[in-house]
């Protein structure tokens, strides 16, 4: 059932990038031309399917986001422009408006929520340039179209939403509601753990991994720029994706190897499809292209390898139609992708594991905190606040789990003794543990039963001091959950 929901989001999150493509391109056609169109369209579209993807609490966030978007979109199609007619300006005002919103996370949700924003449009236009060198397109002009592009994107995707919700599918049900904060008061009166105490004392993991995507962002223009001038922007594009979001150094190196399996099988899927349809229609390829786009956005969740395979084949295609590359040449540009590609997750990696790195366990110590406090939250929280911060809770566990691919691959490539993915196993199980808890069937905690959680959830938060000890720290969780069902404390 699980899987039929995933792809029934899919499938109305792709008919809503479609449908903003063909608007786009309709209205646009109708008074430039079909030439003129096909970049604002490829724009909506990209813009539609990564908006689609975040998790917002609510039609208000929505709304706002809707306002900000087309007027951000102006800002990055500026910056597009800048970086086909002056290179290394629009370059640098590209690595500024990727990197700042990183280092702004520290101020709060809000300016998380509008750097996430502004990487939207940004990563659109290394997809899609705002404004080729031969066009002729003024700057106006094409700022203006990709307010318009960005405008349209944003309604289809309030219809889908809108459809979501009424089918409750969607990255806000299957139990998954959107990231909801804990309020101000939610933090017992208890004394930080250790990991939160030491890791003040250090630059901000914010400041970090903004230095890190600038890092990584210069070094991908340059070197893309030296060895692959006609395609330099796939460098740029895989390093900014392999440090986006970035979990620690094992996440981003997990990342960059299914990017590239993605491509390497992408690659080897367009040269089939290429040699069994050389001659396909415009409009069959269009198909092909959505379909492609379906099947990534359904199977990202389970891998984004599948994601990066899907853009690859999409990518080939939009070539072929648009004239980039043809058809002899086809094997080449691909080959020449994949390299690229590798080269900008390398030039990821090093950023991250070299350039003030933020150590994979750390990033789960820190997660782990977060929980403990949310946790906490809810067992002291009245009845009339318990539903909000049992929200809470399970976006700090959603936020947890979000650490186990990277960690899981780790473990099937050997190691010994208590791996971190074993200590995320065990705060999953906290998730249960806690529905147990508040389910009425138990009825209310003994003092002795209260006295133990007291206990278990205190010492669960000092296991994260550092230096960290997977082992003492797994052992907490579970007798953590072993309390919340009202059994002993080991």
């Amino acid at each position: 059932m699980k899987h039929l929901r995933l792809g029934l989001a899919a499938l109305i999150t792709t008919a809503a990038a479609a449908a903003a493509c063909a608007t786009v391109w309709l209205a646009v056609g109708a008074f430039a031309g079909p030439a003129a169109a096909a970049s604002p369209a490829v724009l909506a579209t990209v813009v539609a399917l990564s908006l689609a993807r975040r998790s917002v609490s609510g039609r208000r966030e929505f709304a706002r986001s809707a306002v900000l978007l087309p007027v951000i979109g102006v800002a990055a199609a500026g910056v597009g422009w800048l970086l086909v007619v002056l290179p290394v300006v629009g370059a640098l005002l590209y690595i500024a408006g990727m990197s700042i919103p990183i280092w702004l996370r520290r101020f709060g949700p809000f300016a998380a929520r509008l750097g996430a924003l502004i990487a939207l449009p940004l990563t659109a236009v290394l997809v899609v340039p705002v404004a080729p060198a031969d066009s002729g397109t003024p700057a106006w002009e094409a700022a203006l179209l990709t307010a318009g592009a960005g405008a349209i994107a944003v309604l289809w995707v309030a219809v889908a939403r809108e459809v979501l919700g009424l089918l409750r599918v969607g990255p806000w049900h299957d139990g998954r509601e959107p990231h909801v904060p804990a309020p101000p008061t939610a933090v017992p009166p208890t004394r930080a753990p250790a990991a939160a105490r030491a890791s003040s004392r250090r630059l901000p993991a914010s400041t970090r991994m903004a230095v890190q995507m600038a890092v990584a962002l210069a070094a991908a223009f340059v070197v893309g720029w030296l060895l692959f001038p006609q395609h330099a922007m796939w460098v740029v594009l895989t390093a900014f994706i392999v440090n986006s979001g970035n979990r620690g150094r094992a996440d981003v190196l997990h990342k960059s190897a299914l990017r590239v399996a993605g491509a390497i099988g992408g690659t080897v899927l367009a040269l089939g499809l290429a040699g069994a349809a050389p001659t396909a229609s415009g409009l069959a390829a269009v198909v092909v292209v959505f379909v492609a786009l379906f099947a990534g956005t359904w199977l990202r969740a389970y891998s984004y390898a599948f994601w990066a395979l899907a853009v690859t084949v999409v990518l080939t295609i939009l070539q072929q139609l648009f004239g980039v590359a043809p058809t002899a040449g086809e094997a080449g540009v691909l080959l020449e992708r994949v390299l690229a590609i590798a080269v900008g997750a390398l030039l990821g990696i090093g950023a991250a594991w070299f350039v003030l790195p933020v150590r994979s366990t750390d990033v789960l110590r820190r997660r782990l905190s977060d929980l403990l406090i949310a946790l906490g939250a809810v067992l002291t929280a009245g009845p009339d606040e318990r539903a909000l911060r049992a929200a809470a809770f399970r976006s700090a566990l959603r936020r947890v789990e979000e650490l186990a691919p990277a960690h899981r691959a780790r473990r099937r490539l050997g190691g010994r003794g208590v791996q971190p993915t074993d200590c995320i196993d065990a705060a999953s199980a906290l998730g249960p543990a806690l529905d147990t808890r508040l389910g009425a069937e138990h009825g209310p905690l003994s003092p002795e039963q209260r006295e133990r959680l007291r206990d278990a959830l205190r010492l669960a938060r000092s296991s994260l001091a550092s230096p960290a000890d997977l082992e003492r720290v797994r052992s907490r969780l579970v007798a953590l959950a072993s309390a919340l069902q009202g059994g002993p404390v080991a």
